[in-house]
């Protein structure tokens, strides 16, 4: 292995003294074309690397930028980071980025790990945070930006959206279309997740203001396998819980898939939302209703705000609000007729045309004959209903 390239080696191919290499690197306009031309070539070709720590130090500035997000594997904060990524690139900062889980400590660790390697700024997720977490942040003397929620008193500033407010629009779309019988799904106790409980308030809220509504709240896993273990749950409870609100996009997929397991019809039968807008929360089949937020966005704004104020245009704190989108979709939207027949045991409807109805055996029973063959025997009740509605 060959000796470390320095400086003055640059310097020495160049033929320049090794304050001109010193004013290229750091983009200086004080150096000719002709003589920047030179310095470059002979970094080339002698693969001289940089002390970024060195340099660092001298500017106390070292092109990092730091992002605290708890779980690396979620769309939700891959897709900030990839707003932030987008807008640090194009002013030649780079971002490190730290995962702390959803455990107190975890995020104090990671926050005074970082602080230790000189980053310009930092980016942090949510706006609940130990004592000792905001004393770190308040004495780092750098930018810090808090993200994914709003907060009337930010550590620096805020940029996000109310999960509160989010989560009661979205119960609130589910009272609207007729829905009394609402429980919200939401997680673990032991995760320290500030957002899910924000959106818990926000079901709590829209649900109190609200007169004839049976409600209840049960907490999972955040997980597909703690979506299932919902419906399970609402399943052996014997209520009649026709609609569910989930506190995130990947629990209330889960739902709808133990749905699909126990021949549960969605909408029909049980209504299920979601938090989050997913990319496969428009995929699946019903597709899943939601609340849609622009988190790449979210990420951008948050990478500008860092920027401006590295670059000293704005030094004031802010708390910026990117709003949100209730989003109606298939797993909620169900037709008038069935709105009302809620409280009434739900069959599916064939689509051929009934041309007979006959009463076999008991009175209780009937069979409603088609075209192709006999329907199975169905209960004499469900058929009255429909014909006093006239639909048989």
């Amino acid at each position: 292995m060959g000796n470390r390239v320095r400086l003055s080696d640059v310097a020495k191919r160049a033929e320049v003294g090794v304050g001109t290499v010193s004013r290229v690197l750091n983009r200086s306009a004080k150096v000719s074309a002709i003589t920047r031309k030179k310095v470059l070539d002979a970094i080339a070709e002698l693969g001289y690397r940089p002390n970024l720590v060195a340099r660092g130090l001298a500017a106390n500035r070292t092109g990092l930028i730091a992002a605290i997000i708890p779980e690396i594997g979620y769309t939700q904060h891959s897709e900030i980071i990839l707003g932030m990524t987008d807008v640090l690139h194009a002013n030649e900062m780079n971002l490190m980025i730290g995962t702390c889980g959803y455990l107190d400590g975890g995020e104090l660790q990671v926050i005074e790990a970082f602080l230790d390697r000189r980053p310009d700024a930092i980016y942090v997720t949510g706006v609940r945070h130990t004592e000792a977490v905001r004393t770190a942040l308040e004495r780092s003397g750098i930018p810090v930006v808090e993200g994914g929620n709003l907060t009337d008193h930010p550590i620096d500033t805020v940029v996000g959206y109310s999960n509160f407010n989010a989560s009661a629009d979205l119960t609130r779309l589910l009272i609207d279309r007729g829905y009394r019988r609402i429980w919200h799904v939401t997680v673990n106790k032991d995760s320290n997740n500030g957002r899910a409980e924000d959106r818990l308030e926000g079901f709590q809220r829209a649900t109190s203001t609200e007169g004839g509504l049976e409600v209840n709240v049960i907490r999972c896993e955040n997980s597909f396998d703690g979506g299932a273990e919902a419906v399970r749950l609402v399943t052996a409870s014997g209520v009649k819980v026709e609609a569910l609100t989930f506190a995130t996009d990947v629990m209330a997929v889960g739902g709808l898939l133990e749905c699909h397991r126990r021949g549960i019809v969605v909408p029909e039968r049980l209504a299920i939302a979601g938090f989050g807008d997913l990319a496969i929360a428009r995929s699946i089949n019903p597709s899943l209703t939601t609340v849609k937020i622009d988190r790449v966005g979210l990420g951008r704004k948050a990478a500008e705000i860092i920027v401006s104020r590295l670059q000293g245009n704005d030094h004031s704190s802010q708390i910026v609000d990117v709003g949100f989108e209730v989003v109606e979709r298939e797993s909620t939207r169900r037709s008038d007729r069935a709105a009302h027949s809620s409280s009434i045991p739900q069959f599916k409807i064939f689509p051929e045309a009934i041309v007979k109805t006959q009463f076999e055996g008991s009175p209780e029973k009937a069979v409603c004959k088609l075209g192709a063959g006999p329907l199975p025997t169905i209960p004499l009740v469900w058929v009255t209903w429909q014909r006093e509605r006239g639909i048989l």
